[in-house]
């Protein structure tokens, strides 16, 4: 059975504080502890961020055997607006779950937390006139419960023996029940079929990332869909569908047999974007924010073009990955996939961090398809080769070295997280460890065969789509 505290509710609440002292806060954590309950906001404005605080809060509430209470405000208008994510993703049901998305209870606590964060929204405004600067976030945002959905203990320091004591792997390789309601799942399969994809057709949702949403310039995130179209022949000529998944800001795909650029057609909704990712025979993609949906929802997953291994590596035993290649200037040549484990952290944490000594290449179209066509052609009895299984045991121990250390400083991060770096450290520290433990995927054989100890750096660059810094 997974770990549980042995300390009482009254006892966590008093032994670690992350964040700064808050009325509602103490209050929300009064009433989960009078009704045995886990009170979170999930993260407001990234969809992917989201997805994994309520998936790790229903993990967090079966794990305790209490219910999950997902406290999601409603928009405001104008300079006070939250950007809020696709309220979908708050919106699913599962036996882990307290009250329902659309309840009167849940529409009360709703307005009232809407009503609670517009009246300090407002203030920050005007202290930022009146002095130049906006009230701590903890005032501006609701992160309730957040800093305990990895670390529950609260303890004051890192510890492997408090990561191990969750057993976070068997937690996410044991089936989680979580499913769209039945009267919105009744909707999305009638747009189903409106939009082209026939009810009885097992399809693939593909998403490959482009900087027109975020309008940001991590284009080392990014790739080149057109690049895809063999892997794209490969599932098609098998029978299944692919439906492309992302925004209207993107390139749009050539006209191919049984595919659906789905942004733009009128099928695009909330609603859509969660019900196709939970419907998919599998996720085929990279590390962005509709990953963690995929993750969610528990569906086999093909990464590609990773530009992490700490964070986003594939979860379950049967999903496969495949990741960018990584030229270092400064040898000038290509790294292997085994020396790009022993690099320092800033190589594997966030890749918008990086510093110039590194540029990322995407994979080939042959690399894309050669993975595809391995995660159709493994048997039932198929069991990782010997260098999958090297990679995993040396991925596990290079990130338990990492983790094992302080990975940020005040430089590191936000303006209002600075007083608060010590357990804005820990509880990240906490989160990656979740995911590194528990990550049982593995990289393709054939890509790793081709990486793992000779370089690549004498092929030629232009046989690398570069994605430049």
């Amino acid at each position: 059975m997974f770990f549980r505290s042995r300390k009482s509710p009254a006892e966590l609440a008093t032994d670690y504080e992350i964040y700064p002292d808050s009325l509602l806060y103490r209050l929300c954590d009064w009433i989960g502890r009078r009704t045995e309950t886990i009170i979170l906001t999930p993260h407001l404005s990234a969809v992917g961020n989201c997805a994994e605080d309520v998936y790790f809060g229903l993990l967090k509430a079966r794990r305790e055997g209490k219910r999950l209470v997902i406290l999601w405000p409603y928009e405001l208008p104008w300079t006070l607006r939250f950007r809020l994510t696709n309220v979908e993703v708050v919106n699913v049901e599962s036996k882990y779950r307290a009250i329902a998305h659309d309840s009167i209870l849940n529409v009360v606590g709703r307005v009232l937390l809407t009503a609670y964060f517009a009246v300090f929204r407002a203030l920050s405004l005007v202290r930022r006139f009146m002095v130049g600067a906006h009230l701590n976030n903890v005032y501006r945002i609701p992160i309730i419960g957040e800093s305990t959905l990895w670390n529950p203990e609260r303890v004051a320091e890192f510890s492997w023996d408090v990561v191990n004591q969750y057993d976070w792997s068997s937690q996410l390789q044991t089936p989680l029940q979580v499913s769209l309601t039945a009267k919105k799942r009744s909707l999305a399969e009638r747009q189903r079929v409106l939009m082209g994809l026939p009810a009885d057709a097992w399809f693939v949702c593909l998403h490959v990332r482009e900087s027109g949403f975020h309008n940001d310039r991590y284009s080392e995130r990014n790739a080149n869909i057109l690049n895809y179209v063999g892997a794209i022949e490969e599932i098609t000529s098998r029978g299944g569908w692919v439906v492309r998944m992302g925004d209207a800001t993107m390139r749009k795909m050539p006209v191919m047999e049984r595919v659906i650029d789905y942004p733009f057609t009128g099928a695009k909704s909330a609603l859509m974007d969660v019900y196709l990712i939970s419907e998919c025979r599998f996720y085929l993609g990279m590390i962005s924010g509709i990953y963690d949906v995929a993750r969610l929802f528990q569906r086999p997953i093909i990464m590609t073009n990773m530009a992490i291994w700490m964070v986003g590596f594939p979860i379950r035993k049967c999903d496969l990955g495949v990741v960018k290649h990584v030229y270092s200037k400064s040898r000038n040549r290509f790294l292997t996939t085994r020396e790009w484990l022993a690099e320092p952290w800033d190589s594997v944490a966030y890749v918008h961090k990086l510093g110039d000594d590194y540029m990322f290449y995407e994979n080939t179209p042959e690399e894309l398809r050669a993975v595809v066509k391995e995660y159709f052609d493994r048997r039932e009895d198929w069991e990782p080769t010997p260098l999958q299984r090297q990679f995993n045991e040396a991925r596990v121990q290079r990130g338990k070295e990492l983790l094992s250390k302080k990975i940020y400083s005040a430089d590191d991060v936000q303006l209002y997280y600075r007083k608060n770096v010590v357990d804005y450290d820990l509880v990240e520290r906490y989160r990656l460890a979740s995911r590194l433990d528990s990550a049982a995927g593995m990289l393709g054989a054939e890509f790793l065969e081709q990486n793992w100890d000779s370089s690549v750096g004498s092929r030629k660059l232009a046989d690398f789509s570069e994605c430049s810094r």
